[in-house]
């Protein structure tokens, strides 16, 4: 029995574990050994930069060390980028992304929520990383299920459709997390405005309320506060302050946060009550979001319809019919 197991077992690995490559063709030892040459490979790398660093924070401690109370202190050595960074900003500086590129992919990250130095950086290292890793994938899937074989032109463009999918798709998690990230904000913001009414009728400033107001909705809506908290500081550092508010619309992507910003530099620049037109754009924007949600509950039954067809309806045929048919079966069978 274990003979046979072990021819078995040599039969699948040669099965699926063989490659060919146009003239060549690599047997299952030889996809084995290739295999276990890779993972040594990258192992080795992996520790060579563990030991490289680890080396780097030895010699800076012993320099430490060994200096005496009257050595003038040196300029320390500019911090060592991780691996990703580096990826990320070897890729930006080439001719692959252009300066329009950065820009639209610095605008999807502050949608997302992610912000901070170095995140361009780690996205591109995470597109790149996911072209190269779809590209093989999608050959290996070629090689064993023996697709289209004999036309090397398709083959390319599916190799090629591969790479392009999986550049994109970091760009279509992005895309999702700010969708997500706007409707909390859609949710939130009408709250933060009605809190925001009632500073200003306590006899806060605008600058004061907006800090509140972030402060109390830190537990409940983070993303809100998030927000409120980035404007307060901008409005306490910068000399404009309706380009603080213009950059929390541009932010948060939100069209009707426009009629927000409007009334506060309205309330700015000319002194206009600033409870009641908030209180009234506060309303509007409850409505629109209870338009939004009626509108996809009328789109429920049209979307209801194929589940309907496809699933329920066959199955109450067959409950209804198959008596009927099992009865007229009988009856032709006892006919003469």
């Amino acid at each position: 029995m274990s003979k046979a197991f072990l021819e078995w077992l040599t039969s699948v690995a040669d099965t699926y574990l063989a490659i060919r490559l146009g003239e060549m063709q690599f047997r299952s030892p030889d996809t084995c050994a290739l295999a276990i040459a890779l993972t040594a490979a990258v192992l080795s790398v992996l520790n060579l930069g563990r030991i490289a660093q680890s080396e780097g924070r030895l010699s800076r401690l012993l320099e430490a060390l060994g200096r005496g109370p009257n050595h003038f202190a040196e300029p320390s050595e500019a911090p060592r980028l991780p691996w990703y960074q580096w990826l990320g900003t070897t890729v930006a500086a080439t001719r692959v992304i252009g300066t329009a590129a950065q820009e639209r992919l610095l605008a999807a990250l502050v949608a997302a929520g992610i912000k901070g130095h170095g995140h361009l950086a780690a996205l591109l290292t995470a597109k790149l990383c996911s072209a190269m890793v779809f590209f093989p994938l999608c050959w290996l899937v070629l090689e064993w299920c023996h697709f289209f074989v004999g036309a090397t032109p398709i083959r390319l463009g599916l190799l090629m459709g591969a790479a392009i999918l999986g550049w994109r798709g970091p760009d279509v998690v992005l895309s999702r997390l700010a969708a997500r990230r706007r409707v909390r904000l859609e949710t939130g913001i009408p709250d933060a405005l009605d809190l925001l009414v009632i500073c200003a009728e306590a006899g806060l400033s605008l600058d004061h309320a907006i800090e509140q107001v972030s402060r109390v909705l830190r537990s409940s809506n983070p993303e809100v506060a998030e927000e409120f908290a980035a404007t307060a500081a901008e409005m306490r550092i910068s000399a404009v302050r309706d380009q603080a508010f213009d950059n929390l619309a541009q932010r948060a992507g939100i069209p009707s946060l426009r009629g927000i910003v409007a009334a506060l530099n309205q309330s700015i620049r000319f002194g206009t009550p600033l409870a009641g037109s908030l209180r009234a754009v506060a309303a509007e924007m409850r409505t629109e979001r209870l338009v939004r949600f009626e509108e996809r509950a009328a789109r429920l039954p049209v979307l209801m319809t194929v589940p309907l067809m496809a699933f329920i309806l066959p199955s109450l045929m067959i409950v209804i019919g198959t008596p009927l048919a099992l009865r007229i079966i009988d009856m032709l069978a006892r006919a003469p």
